[in-house]
């Protein structure tokens, strides 16, 4: 409905006048067939001539004829091809993105335009090919499409990220090879600033760290080839320059930071002032970066670069390879201007003085030949909770940036706190031709003309429509569009009526439009019997009138319309068909004075007749003539009547209504309607509007009924009702009668009656079985009142149904489904809680508790039967999953009432009407009802019953019940065992089976990395259940289980220090490598380490796979932690028993150790490159041989004593 709503309101002119601002409809008999744009108006539009419009489209129909637009499964287009490109995704990167788990939000991905891609996962980088640019020299051959999967593999190589708390990003990581080199180049930066540099990807050993701007966040990183060099940017739009140099054979990185001229106006230019004083409109907030691009380079050496921000664009110039930079200016007057254009196109405002505030988000910027292209969203919360999205496109002049065009974009999105990172993750790539907007799921490709996006055609939505899939990144390489997809790797999109010959020529190709309104060519049918209609009643005035006085009386479409409907009462069916015809051409034509189509024209004119039939007055009663003072306005009521009682007033209101939708229907009239505006945003099909008008006859009608029963509580709120209303009843008038004459209002009523209640629950000093009784009276009133509606609508749905063309266009949202005062949701709520609180929880008599719950249960069902069949009808729409999680939340905590107050059967019903499946497992798990349980099980099978209340059981932390309960359903507990391998030992202990749990655990225990307690609780239990195992032998695993609890014992002894200080979380420790509580234990952070700590470190060697070189590596930590050169030599021996090198093999020889076997040959430290120049030194040559002197007679004794 969102979509076709825009199309109503923003498909004007730009060249109306601003002070007769309409909104209209295309012209002519085939205004309905019109396609409408994906834009708002636009100026280029008016260029372009009709042949040209009707060439295109016929073009791409019979290009699509041709050629086939499906060839990948789960993404579908009717008018571009979409097609596998390249080779298939190397292995590991599909494994990457297949099997990320619960860190897939996490893995981004870069395609490049000089043929490189790239995946981020973690601290891994996967880079390869996906396109040789060597051999893009000539274009594609004409029988073979361009996006042609190839059968090869492309070659991966895996590069090692620095470590950074903030993670890394693809967009800060730049792939790139110069002319004869035979292998990439590769440069990253994470978001904490550290930079890592690989000469060649194929070697991940050899790189180059640097830390630059701490504190910083970065978030793009930027290829300046002219400068042999990067460009870094932060969240907040700090410069940082990046260089890589070679020194003495060494690659070498250095960094610059891009700072403004210092002078007062150095560089500064016509925007000085702005920058000082204009800009900073979020007071001392930091500005936020959109994005940063290349926007020229220059033969002598110059490069300009855009930054955007939400507050301006800057523009630097960069030159001698980045040595010298300039800020040519900063422009944040560009920002208004496009937030002026917003708050135009969209909402109507042109003056400052209106001050309309709107929420502003800058989403995406690229320059594309020398022109900026942005594209932001906006949203106007005081109007309506939608984001309305548009492109810019800009210009950079001397000495500002010129807005070269604004286009409003026929795309909007439900804005909400929970919505709000859906809509703003719309994006965008610039190709030849086409403009190709783009979220994680859809893909709209729009034309360009002469550089701007043309409201010319229609975009097609181009839906990937796999669950797990998505789009993580785009590009445009050698005019071809690219886009990732996590499912099928790298797909293009190109138009229906594209050859592979235009690749160098795009901008001839034409996106045919995708959303032509459907025509209104189905008859009606399946009107309910009218039998009832044929002997009408004398009451009705209407059948008294002449046709003929009323045709030349109302001159008026409304008057018309009245007089057709007459005629055709009379059987003057040419007459009324003659009337309907010219009217029909007279609201599609245009107004001679120039004034725009009014889109909602004959639907005004239809709800107009309806409402005035609704709310007629009886010609005949006298009372009234006192009370109108303009009685030629009544003389052609069609629904006054001429009964004295009103009961019979409203049955004769029912018959004239059915009659006139009867001739809407025959008359042609009905395939007309459309919708009109109801509320702040939202369209309302005019089918159901008067359905809620007819409904709301037959209400005052039930209630009219109940007056007899219930004569003071209904008179009561009656009166209430008027007073709400400011109506007063003039000299003998009641206010019963205004009351069930203004009928297009009453739904207030059951307001009233809700105050009512709450006043006689205030008068009462406590809750007393007379208010219990009160309560379910009124409950009684506005159940039967509202029961005959139901009754009426289901009877009568087939008057009111929409064509099918528009079911799945508009919402349907019924006037007891509406919340606020248009409708009696909120009233049914509050008397649903007062009913618990003042009835259900007061009254112990049981008769009246069960009335009482039985009116809560028709409460309840009342209130969501609306909200479904609401939610059913916005189904495709991008409101869906906001308005889903709002029903399930309210369905949840309505049924559960029930729950609580132990209402099973009750809250049963409602649960399964309404597949609560949390309510059904609660009721069942409460009452311990299996049979129940196993009954919902099969009867639900098809939405996966049975794998919601194990996931029920496993969120109660009641693991071993599952096995208990869903153990008679072998499939359930199959299924459940897939899906959650880590809990499938528990069943192989509840079946005895210790020896395979013993092997699962350990299998567990060896892929657990998050958390190491957890691993150690997994390893214990392995254990436990090798040890039950009495017929197995698992010696050999208990022996592994052992040395990995040992393993997980000496990460314990890690101090929380040194895990702080290394950023590890001391509280919640991840699962380390032994290098890794090595490093730790040798670590100079670790100050407080003794012999102890070096002998664990000794320890893990056992653990290690290199261990020569991690002993190597210890020995010389420990050297290290002591003065070698500043000594007494007099008394060496003294000193050598102070060194942490001579306790670590004092310490080694108590436990028994031999010296060979821990302690490397001295010539290792003599030649060990880790101590520096110490090896070269004198002193310390000397104490380390008398250390190894002292050491070897020190086991001799040793072994001489044992002997």
């Amino acid at each position: 409905m969102e979509r076709n709503m825009q199309k109503q309101l923003y498909g004007f002119s730009r060249e109306s006048s601003p002070g007769l601002r309409r909104y209209s409809m295309p012209t002519g008999p085939t205004a309905d067939s019109t396609r409408k744009s994906f834009f708002g108006g636009n100026a280029s539009s008016a260029q372009l001539s009709t042949n040209l419009k009707k060439t295109a489209l016929s073009n791409s129909r019979h290009s699509l004829s041709i050629r086939s637009t499906q060839s990948i499964p789960g993404i579908r287009s009717d008018y571009n091809v979409v097609e596998s490109y390249g080779c298939p995704l190397p292995v590991v990167v599909n494994e990457a993105l297949t099997f990320a788990g619960a860190g897939s939000a996490t893995v981004t991905a870069k395609v490049a335009q000089n043929g490189w891609a790239w995946v981020v996962q973690g601290r891994r980088l996967l880079i390869w090919q996906y396109k040789d640019q060597s051999k893009t020299g000539s274009p594609p051959r004409a029988n073979k499409p361009p996006g042609r999967r190839a059968g090869g593999l492309a070659q991966c190589r895996e590069l090692t990220l620095p470590y950074s708390d903030l993670g890394h990003k693809s967009e800060l990581v730049s792939v790139f090879q110069t002319e004869g080199q035979q292998m990439a180049s590769c440069i990253s930066v994470s978001a904490t600033g550290d930079v890592r540099y690989w000469s060649s990807i194929a070697h991940d050993g050899n790189s180059v760290d640097l830390s630059i701007l701490t504190g910083q966040e970065f978030v793009q990183l930027l290829n300046l080839p002219k400068q042999q060099g990067y460009l870094a940017v932060t969240t907040t739009c700090n410069l940082v320059f990046l260089r890589v140099g070679l020194t003495n054979g060494r690659y070498t990185l250095h960094h610059k930071t891009i700072k403004p001229a210092t002078s007062i106006l150095g560089g500064f230019g016509k925007k000085f002032a702005s920058i000082l004083i204009g800009m900073n409109t979020g007071g001392d907030k930091d500005q936020v970066l959109v994005g940063m691009c290349c926007e020229s380079n220059s033969a002598d050496g110059e490069t300009v670069v855009a930054v955007l921000s939400d507050r301006a664009i800057q523009r630097w110039s960069l030159t001698n390879k980045g040595n010298a930079e300039n800020l040519i200016y900063e422009d944040g007057e560009i920002v208004r201007r496009i937030r002026d254009e917003f708050k135009q196109k969209f909402w109507n405002v042109r003056l400052p003085a209106d001050n309309l505030e709107i929420d502003m988000h800058l989403l995406d910027f690229h320059v594309v030949k020398n022109k900026s292209y942005i594209l932001a969203g906006a949203v106007n919360a005081a109007h309506a909770p939608q984001m309305c999205y548009a492109l810019v496109v800009t210009s950079p002049q001397a000495e500002s940036v010129v807005l070269e065009s604004f286009t409003p974009l026929k795309i909007t999105k439900f804005y909400s706190p929970k919505s709000e990172e859906d809509c703003l993750s719309l994006r965008f790539v610039v190709g030849s031709g086409h403009i190709y907007l783009y979220t994680p799921k859809v893909v709209y490709p729009l034309h360009l003309t002469n550089a701007v996006p043309t409201a010319e055609l229609e975009a097609e939505k181009i839906e990937f429509h796999l669950h797990d899939d998505r789009i993580l990144s785009a590009a445009i390489c050698s005019h071809l569009p690219l886009f990732f997809s996590r499912t099928h790797g790298l797909v293009s999109i190109t138009p229906g009526d594209f050859d592979g010959t235009e690749l160098l020529n795009m901008s001839s190709c034409n996106t045919p439009d995708l959303f032509a309104p459907a025509s209104f060519n189905a008859s009606f049918g399946g009107l309910a019997d009218q039998s009832g209609l044929s002997g009408s009643t004398n009451n009705l005035h209407m059948f008294e009138l002449d046709p003929d006085d009323v045709y030349n009386e109302l001159c008026d479409e409304v008057g018309q319309l009245k007089a057709a409907f007459l005629y055709q009462l009379k059987r003057n069916n040419n007459m009324a068909k003659t009337i309907v015809g010219d009217m029909m051409r007279t609201i599609s034509d245009f107004d001679r004075t120039g004034a725009p189509l009014d889109a909602y024209k004959l639907d005004r004119i239809v709800i107009t007749i309806a409402e005035d039939l609704a709310e007629d007055l009886p010609i005949a009663d006298p009372r009234w003539e006192e009370a109108v003072t303009d009685q030629d306005s009544h003389r052609h009521a069609l629904g006054s009547s001429r009964s004295m009682q009103i009961i019979n007033q409203l049955r004769d209101k029912i018959v004239a209504f059915q009659h006139f939708i009867t001739f809407l229907h025959s008359s042609g009239v009905w395939e007309k309607l459309n919708a009109i505006p109801c509320g702040s945003n939202v369209l309302k099909p005019t089918s159901f509007v008067l359905s809620d008008i007819c409904e709301k006859i037959v209400a005052a009608m039930a209630l009219r009924s109940l007056q007899n029963k219930l004569p003071k509580l209904i008179e009561e709120a009656i009166d209430a009702t008027v007073a709400v209303w400011d109506e007063k009843p003039h000299g003998s008038l009641t206010n019963q009668d205004i009351f069930y004459v203004k009928l297009c209002k009453f739904q207030y009523v059951f307001e009233a009656l809700a105050d009512i209640a709450d006043d006689r629950i205030a008068a009462q000093s406590q809750s007393t079985v007379s208010v219990a009784h009160f309560i379910t009276d009124i409950n009684s009133i506005v159940l039967d009142t509202l029961g005959q509606v139901f009754r009426h609508r289901e009877q009568h749905a087939n008057s009111f149904r929409l064509h099918n063309d528009k079911l799945g266009s508009f919402e349907n949202l019924p006037w007891t489904a509406m919340a606020g005062n248009a409708g009696v949701r909120d009233t049914l709520t509050r008397l649903i809680d007062i009913s618990v609180r003042y009835g259900g929880h007061c009254v112990s008599e049981t008769d009246l508790k069960h009335l009482l719950y039985q009116q809560i249960f028709e409460l309840v069902d009342l209130v969501l039967d609306g909200r479904r069949t609401y939610l059913e009808s916005v189904r495709d729409s991008e409101k869906f999953n906001v308005l889903q999680q709002q029903f399930e939340a309210q369905r949840r905590e309505l049924i559960s009432v029930l729950i609580k107050d132990r209402q099973y059967e009750y809250a049963a019903k409602l649960a399964e009407k309404y597949l609560d499946f949390q309510s059904l497992v609660v009721i069942c798990d409460e009452t311990q009802d299996k049979e129940r349980l196993d009954e919902y099980t099969s009867q639900y099978e098809e939405f996966d019953f049975s794998q919601f209340a194990i996931n029920w059981h496993l969120r109660q932390n009641r693991h071993g019940e599952v096995f208990e309960r869903f153990k008679g359903n072998q499939t359930a507990l199959a299924q459940f065992m897939r899906d959650h391998p880590s809990l499938g030992w528990i069943q192989l202990i509840f079946n005895g089976d210790f020896e395979r749990a013993a092997k699962v655990l350990y299998e567990l225990a060896q892929c657990e990395t998050e958390f190491v307690s957890r691993k150690k609780s997994m390893l214990s239990l392995a254990k436990l259940a090798a040890f039950a195992a009495a017929d197995s032998d698992l010696t050999a695993q208990v022996e592994k289980i052992n040395s990995d609890l040992s393993l997980v014992e000496y990460q314990a002894h890690l101090g929380h220090d040194i895990l702080t200080t290394f950023g590890f979380d001391a509280t919640e420790q991840k699962v380390l490598k032994p290098e890794e509580i090595i490093n730790m234990f040798i670590a100079e952070e670790n100050d407080t380490a003794t012999e102890t700590e070096f002998r664990k470190a000794l320890e893990l060697l056992n653990y290690v796979e290199q261990p020569y070189d991690m002993r190597h590596k210890i020995w010389c930590a420990a050297i290290k932690r002591d003065n070698w050169t500043d000594y007494d030599p007099n008394n060496g021996v003294d000193y050598m028993h102070k060194l942490l090198f001579f306790k670590i093999i004092e310490i080694s020889q108590v436990m028994g150790q031999e010296a060979d076997s821990f302690l490397p040959p001295m010539e290792d430290f003599l030649e060990s490159v880790e101590l520096g120049d110490l090896p070269l030194q004198k002193p310390f040559q000397y104490l380390l041989k008398l250390t190894y002197e002292y050491v070897t007679e020190m086991y001799r004794q040793l072994d001489d004593m044992e002997v």
